[in-house]
Formats: C-alpha cells, sequence, structure tokens
C-alpha cells in the first residue's frame, strides 16, 4: 500500500564527514530544504523511568484529530528518532488557541505498560513534552504494592469474606479492599471465569509524587475526555486524594467484573486542602470517585463522604464493581480553548535564543511541565487542560532556577511574562549559522529545516537542550567560547546526528556548497556533490 505524503518538494544534502574542532559544529548534519514548511507541531520525547531511552517504542495515532497529522516529512509514518517524536499539522489545516487540534498517541515497548497520552495543536509553541514509560514489575516512590493469592472454589467463588490490605503511598494508614464470601470474577464479556485461585495486585498510588504520577494512565494529572457526573464530557486536571490500581488474574485471564460488588477503603491526608476552595479537610467532605478501565478515559462512578477525624484518621469507602484504576478528589475544568503565554525581554532584540522550562503549578504542585526555546519570532507557547483559575506559570532557566512567575490569564486571555535575561553575567554568545550554495549559483538558500539541538561537554554523559535551530540559526549564550569542547546531537524527524569534540567561537559560519570557502564533508564528498547537483537541479 502507498503510504500517503503531503506535497513537501524537498531537498536532502548528506554531510557524512568528519571536520575539524575549530569548524562549524553544525557542518556535518544532515539537512532537508523545503518549500513547504509545517508550522505547528508538538514534539514528544519518550523515555524510561530513569530517563534513558527505551529500546522498541511502537506509536500510534489512536482516536481524535488524526486525519491531518503527519510527521515531519509529510508521512503517516510514526516513529521515535533517538527518544524524540515530531507530530505536525497539514499546513492546510488551521490550528489555533481556540480551535486546538487535539488527539490522542499510544506508546507500547517490549516489557513496559502501554501509554496513552493526549496531545493538542495549535499555532503557538507545544515545546518539548516528555512521556515516561514503566514497567510493570517497577514500583516507584510514591508507591506502594501487594501481591496477594486467595483459593476459589470450583465455581470460581470465594469460600470467605477476604480483605487484602496494605499500606497507603501517602504514609496515613491502610488501604484496603474487601471481597465478599461466593464473588466470582468475570472477564470483560461478563463470563465468569474459573481457576483454584485469584492473583489480586494492589497498588496504592500517591498521585501527589511526580515519582508516581507516571503510573496513571496518561501518566499525569491532566486530561481530556473526562466524563463527569450526568454524562458531558470535559478536559481538565485532577486533584487526587486517594488513588489506586486494582488488577486480578483467574487462570491467567484478566478480571474486569465481580458478581457481588468489592470495598475499597483509602486513607486521605489529613494536610490535603482543595485546590478548588481553598478549605482543609474535615469530616463530611464530599470527593468524587473516578474510574478508568484501561481505555484512557476517567469516568465519574459515584460520590464519596469523608469519615473519621484528624485524630484517627481520615478516609473515603465506596462501592466497586469493576477494575482497574480509581482515584477520589476533586476535578477542576479547563477552558475549551489553549491558554496562550507570551514570553518577552529585551535579550531578545539580538536574535538569542534561549532553552527554559515553564510549569504550571496548581494547588502547590507542579501539574504541566515542557522545554522550551525562546527567541523573538519564536515566545509564544500553549497550554491545554489546566484549570480554569488558580493556575501559576513558573518560568526556569536549564539550571532550574526561576526566570519569572505570573498568574495565568483568564479563560481567552493572553498572560503575558517578561523574562529577565537567562544568561550569567560572565556568558559569551556564539553564532550557529548554515547556509546552502546550489553548484553554480553565487546565492545561498536560507529556506533550512527547524530541528531540535542538544549539546554537552566532552566527557560528560547528559546532553542538555541548547534549543530550536531555526533556518540553519541559533544564537545561544550557553556555550563557551574559550576552547571548552562540545558534543552535539541534532534530531529531526528520522534523522539523528551526533558531532563529537568540537570547540565553538563567537561566529560560527558555514556554507554547504563547491564554491571557495564551501563545506560538502571530508568522508563523501564526490557523492555530498552529486546529491546536491541532483537536487539543486529540481528546484
Amino acid at each position: 500500500m502507498k503510504m500517503k505524503k503531503l506535497a513537501i518538494y524537498t531537498l536532502m544534502v548528506a554531510l557524512f564527514g568528519g571536520v575539524s574542532s575549530c569548524e562549524n559544529p553544525l557542518k556535518d548534519f544532515n539537512l532537508q530544504i523545503s518549500t513547504e514548511v509545517i508550522e505547528n507541531y508538538v514534539t514528544l520525547r519518550v523515555v524510561d523511568a530513569d530517563g534513558a531511552n527505551v529500546s522498541g517504542v511502537s506509536v500510534a495515532l489512536v482516536s481524535g484529530d488524526t486525519e491531518d497529522i503527519y510527521n515531519m516529512n509529510g508521512y503517516k509514518d510514526f516513529k521515535l528518532t533517538d527518544n524524540l517524536i515530531t507530530l505536525g499539522v497539514d499546513p492546510a489545516r488551521t490550528a489555533t488557541a481556540n480551535n486546538p487540534i487535539r488527539f490522542r498517541v499510544q506508546f507500547s515497548a517490549p516489557g513496559y505498560t502501554t501509554q496513552t497520552v493526549p496531545v493538542a495543536i495549535t499555532d503557538a509553541s507545544a515545546g518539548i513534552q516528555t512521556v515516561v514509560l514503566i514497567k510493570p514489575t517497577e514500583v516507584p516512590d510514591g508507591a506502594e504494592e501487594v501481591v496477594e493469592n486467595v483459593d476459589l472454589n470450583p465455581d470460581g467463588s470465594t469460600a470467605a469474606e477476604t480483605t487484602v490490605a496494605l499500606p497507603s503511598a501517602t504514609g496515613t494508614g491502610d488501604m484496603t479492599l474487601t471481597i465478599p464470601s461466593g464473588t466470582q470474577f468475570r472477564d470483560a464479556n461478563g463470563t465468569v471465569i474459573t481457576g483454584t485461585n485469584v492473583q489480586i495486585v494492589v497498588t496504592s498510588i500517591d498521585a501527589n509524587n511526580e515519582d508516581a504520577v507516571v503510573l496513571l494512565p496518561g501518566g499525569d494529572l491532566r486530561a481530556d475526555q473526562v466524563v463527569l457526573d450526568g454524562g458531558a464530557t470535559a478536559s481538565g486536571t485532577f486533584s487526587p486524594a486517594a488513588v489506586a490500581d486494582i488488577r486480578m488474574l483467574v487462570n491467567g485471564v484478566q478480571v474486569r467484573q465481580f458478581s457481588h460488588p468489592l470495598v475499597v477503603s483509602m486513607p486521605v491526608p489529613a494536610s490535603y486542602v482543595s485546590p478548588i476552595t481553598g478549605q482543609p479537610l474535615a469530616a463530611g467532605t464530599v470527593f468524587q470517585v473516578f474510574s478508568n478501565s484501561g481505555d484512557g478515559v476517567w469516568r465519574f462512578e459515584q460520590n464519596s463522604t469523608v469519615t473519621g477525624s484528624a485524630s484517627t484518621g481520615y478516609r473515603v469507602s465506596f462501592a466497586i464493581d469493576h477494575l482497574t484504576f480509581y482515584m477520589a478528589g476533586e476535578f477542576a475544568e479547563a477552558c475549551s480553548s489553549a491558554r496562550v503565554i507570551n514570553l518577552s525581554g529585551d535579550w531578545m532584540t539580538n536574535g538569542t535564543t534561549a532553552a527554559v522550562r515553564v510549569e504550571a503549578v496548581w494547588g502547590g504542585k507542579v501539574i504541566a511541565s515542557g522545554q522550551y526555546s525562546i527567541n523573538a519570532s519564536n515566545n509564544s507557547i500553549s497550554l491545554t487542560n489546566v484549570p480554569v483559575t488558580g493556575v501559576k506559570i513558573v518560568v526556569r532557566k536549564e539550571d532550574g532556577n526561576i526566570l519569572a512567575e505570573s498568574d495565568l490569564a483568564a479563560c481567552g486571555q493572553t498572560t503575558a511574562i517578561q523574562l529577565p535575561n537567562p544568561s550569567d553575567a560572565t556568558s559569551t554568545t556564539s553564532t550557529l549559522q548554515l547556509y546552502v550554495r546550489c553548484p553554480g549559483q553565487t546565492s545561498v538558500i536560507t529556506l533550512l529545516p527547524t530541528f531540535q539541538l542538544f549539546y554537552r561537554e566532552v566527557g560528560t554523559t547528559e546532553f542538555k537542550y541548547l534549543g530550536s535551530v531555526s533556518n540553519g540559526y541559533l544564537r545561544t549564550t550557553s556555550l563557551k567560547t574559550d576552547g571548552t569542547k562540545y558534543d552535539f546531537k541534532a534530531i529531526w524527524n528520522e534523522r539523528v546526528k551526533i558531532v563529537n569534540d568540537h570547540t565553538v567561537t563567537e561566529d560560527n559560519t558555514a556554507t554547504v556548497g563547491t564554491a571557495q570557502g564551501d563545506i560538502l564533508g571530508d568522508h563523501v564528498p564526490l557523492t555530498n556533490l552529486a546529491i546536491l547537483t541532483e537536487e539543486c537541479n529540481k528546484l
């Protein structure tokens, strides 16, 4: 079957050779020149719990407005490059803050729990968003787990009432799951499953712990398509008071339903304060209980009233008739449109790009976080699924220090944040610029791809985000020009290039071509010349 492709005309310039340490760090990167550019896109970074790359990740667009979503080559072929994937919108389609393009992306890998995440694209930057894949056997900080086997009668029923208990992940007492005598276990079709025993796995999750949030469906407190009391759907953010993941197997078959309701009882920390009302926890507080049965959709189940006291401990208890995730807490709806934040600063006027982390904080915890490449021509970012009120925006430098803070403006309004200079007083400025010149031509081509560039000092292991290289240009204060050697990694769609052992000067300019002073690479210059000549003839 022929793969669908957008009408994008491309010129590939493949530069494979090594260069001396004083030449442009961008010299060896594979480039694409295009006369039609996908301007609106989102970049997702996929890692494991330790922040390392995951092998064998499969990517699928599973629902939502996926018809006009392509990779940056214009194909409906979605896979990671290194640990990144960029999903773009057909240039013929208009994406705006008032009309975001929303869809869901599913990531799966052998040995890891499949994760489905909601994505939204507007005409403002979506930055680089991180998705964490977890192995089913991993129990991170902020989670407690117990596995028990309960004997069954020949008809698949329990012989006596059984209570499974485990310490709550919030450290406030024990969570319990009570199974009545005579309970039978059913599969997704309602058929009774028989066997000698039922294996019960109960995980208590402190969803206020960022290490444990990744266990939730979507790996986030924000969610879209949440089914509310009454059946309406909305996007927004959860404030969890108690969360549990309950799984059961009989004869290797996953249990989905029961013949009798089970009772879940979970402690609630006395320190809980509603981010919606500002009220502290008390007996009589009513929480909403939502379930998520594996399709990525949270659904309202019932209300549950808090019992107990500060001295004896607070609890929520409720009956369940199906599995798997249950969350008791509050849900704050989001604006229908995306929230736009404009970042400005005098330091942008000379074309400098800065890599910053932007966080959305609600109820004292970070509910959204992403890496953004900010400069004068790319200074607007967008957030979705955050609460209507009570959200604070925090902008941090690469080292984690706060640059600026501001309350998020109301729905339909833009939040303006003035950023001080993110560079240190001793920082030097370096400019990286790459051009392409067709053979026999005097003018250069400046319509080059936008790609993500990372760097690390030689001898270190972690690549840091340097920023987005637009039209072959990047001006930054993050690199030293004192002879320090760097490794650079460029990622663009299906291409990744690492160039090692380079120093940076204040001006790092190079032109790919055949004129005096131009570069073609050192390893296969004749091949590169043939490619360059052939593709330039098509322009």
